[in-house]
C-alpha cells in the first residue's frame, strides 16, 4: 500500500493485505508489482524490519517472479496489527507522532538482482498526509483523488460472537474498523443508516441509529463517531462523512432525519465545516485550508431533500455530490463506464464538481456458476482491475474513489501520488520551460 523507498527506475513493488482469511488476522500478505513492470527482479525478500537498514536474512525469498497475475500470496498472516504508539485505537493518555510522508509497519518487501538492490515496499500508515503534505491543502476538493471506503461502517468487532454467517460473508465490506480505516489514510466514510426501535419507546436514543449493508444491522452508529471524533481531533485530517442511504426506518419518516440530525450536532457538530449562506460556493470547492483555518475537520454530505425544511438549512451540512456506482456491471461494462466518467468530455456526466464513483460489485448480481459470491470474493475480483485502470491517466482526474476492503489494493498510495502531481503542476504552472538547442 506504499510508495517505493528506492529508485523509480526499479520495477514497482507494494504490499496489501489478501482476501484469503475471514478475518483480516487470518489473511496473507500480498506481493504485487505493476502490469508494466517489464524487466523482473530476480528475486524478491520478506522481511520483518528494513533491509536497507537492518541486513538481515529474509524471512521468505521469492524466487518466481514472471508470472503474468502481477500478484502473489505471501506465505505470512498479518496476525495481530499493531500501529506505532499513539495511533491504535485504544492508546489513551499517550502522543501520537506526526507521519506525514508514512510510516512503515513491520513488514517488508525487496526486490533484488543478485545482490543488488533495487526497491524497498513496506505495508505503511497514512495518519497525516492530507493537511500535511505540501501544497495539497490548497487544492479545491474536487481536484483531489480522495481515497474512500463504500460501507465503510459494515466491518465485524468480534468474529467469533458474531452469529449471523450472512452478516460475516455477506455484509461485512471492511475488515478494518473506523478508526483504522482513518490511520491507514481513508479520507471518505461511506455510511449507510438504518433505524432500529427501541422496547422501551425511548425515541430520544442513540442506540436507534446503525450501520446498514444488504438489508442487515451491523455496529452502532455512535461508535463510529466516537471514532472519528477522536481520529480527527489528534490527527488535525479533514475527513468526508457521506450519508448516502437509509434503507431501513426512514421511509416516511422524516422525523427520524431530524432525530439523527440532532445526534450529528451533538456529537460530531464542533468539527463540522459550516457553510458561508452569503457565498454561493459549494463544499466541493473549499480546499483543505479552508477548513483548517475555520477550525473544523469534517465536511458533512447529506441528501438535504430526506430532511424537514428548517434542518435542510443546518449550515453544517453539505449536499450530496454526485455518486456512480458499478454494482451491477461486469468488468467490460465497469472499463467503459469509467472511460465515460474519467474523461470528462462533454459528453460525461462528470464535470467542474464533486464526485463520488463507487468501484464495487453488488450482492444481487454476483450469483455465478449457482453461487452467491462472498463479499471478499466480490471485492476480489473488481479492486485489481480498478486499481490497474486507476494508475493510468484516469487517476489523474479521480475524485473520491470509493472500494469494499480497500487494504487489498494501493489505492492510499496512488490517490497521495496523483495529489502530489497535481499541487506540483498547479504550483509550477506559471513557470516558463525554455529549450536550449545547441547550433
Amino acid at each position: 500500500m506504499n510508495f517505493s523507498l528506492l529508485a523509480c527506475t526499479a520495477c514497482p513493488i507494494y504490499l496489501t493485505i489478501g482476501l484469503n482469511g475471514k478475518t483480516v488476522q487470518e489473511s496473507n500478505l500480498e506481493l504485487n508489482w505493476s502490469p508494466d513492470c517489464y524487466t523482473r527482479p530476480e528475486w524478491i525478500g520478506f522481511y520483518s524490519d528494513n533491509p536497507t537498514i537492518s541486513f538481515t536474512q529474509p524471512l521468505l525469498r521469492i524466487e518466481n517472479v514472471t508470472n503474468a497475475t502481477f500478484k502473489m500470496s505471501i506465505k505470512q498472516k498479518l496476525s495481530k496489527l499493531r500501529f506505532p504508539t499513539g495511533w491504535n485505537r485504544n492508546d489513551f493518555n499517550t502522543r501520537a507522532i506526526e507521519y506525514s510522508k508514512g510510516k512503515c509497519l513491520n513488514y517488508y518487501a525487496a526486490s533484488f538482482n543478485g545482490n543488488e538492490l533495487l526497491a524497498v515496499e513496506c505495508l505503511k500508515i497514512y495518519p497525516n498526509w492530507l493537511t500535511k503534505l505540501a501544497n495539497i491543502r490548497q487544492l479545491p476538493l474536487k481536484d483531489l483523488f480522495i481515497p474512500g471506503t463504500h460501507a465503510s461502517g459494515a466491518y465485524i468487532i468480534d468474529y467469533v460472537t458474531t452469529k449471523s454467517f450472512f452478516t460475516k460473508d455477506y455484509a461485512a465490506t471492511q475488515y478494518f474498523d473506523v478508526w483504522s480505516q482513518l490511520v491507514f489514510g481513508i479520507r471518505y466514510l461511506d455510511l449507510s443508516i438504518g433505524y432500529k426501535a427501541q422496547d422501551n419507546g425511548d425515541s430520544q436514543n442513540p442506540d436507534h441509529f446503525w450501520i446498514v449493508n444488504e438489508n442487515m444491522f451491523i455496529n452502532q452508529l455512535r461508535y463510529i463517531f466516537k471514532d472519528i471524533r477522536r481520529f480527527v481531533n489528534i490527527s488535525g485530517e479533514v475527513v468526508i462523512i457521506d450519508f448516502s442511504s437509509f434503507p431501513i426506518g426512514f421511509y416516511k419518516h422524516p422525523e427520524r432525519h431530524r432525530e439523527l440530525l440532532y445526534m450529528l450536532k451533538d456529537e460530531l457538530g464542533s468539527l463540522a465545516y459550516e457553510r458561508n449562506t452569503s457565498s454561493e460556493r459549494a463544499c466541493f470547492e473549499l480546499t483543505v485550508e479552508e477548513i483548517k483555518k475555520a477550525g473544523k475537520s469534517l465536511v458533512i454530505l447529506y441528501p438535504l431533500e430526506e430532511l424537514p425544511h428548517s434542518e435542510a438549512a443546518s449550515l453544517i451540512l453539505c449536499p450530496a455530490w454526485k455518486r456512480f456506482s458499478t454494482d451491477v456491471m461486469n468488468n467490460s461494462q465497469t472499463l467503459d463506464y469509467m472511460r465515460l466518467l474519467f474523461s470528462k468530455k462533454k459528453s460525461s456526466p462528470v464535470q467542474d464538481e464533486g464526485w463520488i464513483f463507487n468501484a464495487i460489485k453488488s450482492l444481487e448480481k454476483s450469483v455465478t456458476s449457482e453461487k452467491l459470491l462472498t463479499s471478499r470474493e466480490r471485492a476480489s475480483r473488481i479492486n485489481p482491475k480498478v486499481s490497474n485502470w486507476l494508475k493510468g491517466p484516469w487517476g489523474s482526474n479521480a475524485n473520491v474513489v470509493a472500494i469494499d476492503y480497500f487494504s487489498s489494493t494501493n489505492l492510499i498510495d496512488m490517490a497521495i501520488y496523483s495529489n502530489l502531481q497535481k499541487a506540483f503542476t498547479r504550483t509550477n504552472r506559471n513557470l516558463l520551460n525554455f529549450e536550449i538547442v545547441k547550433k
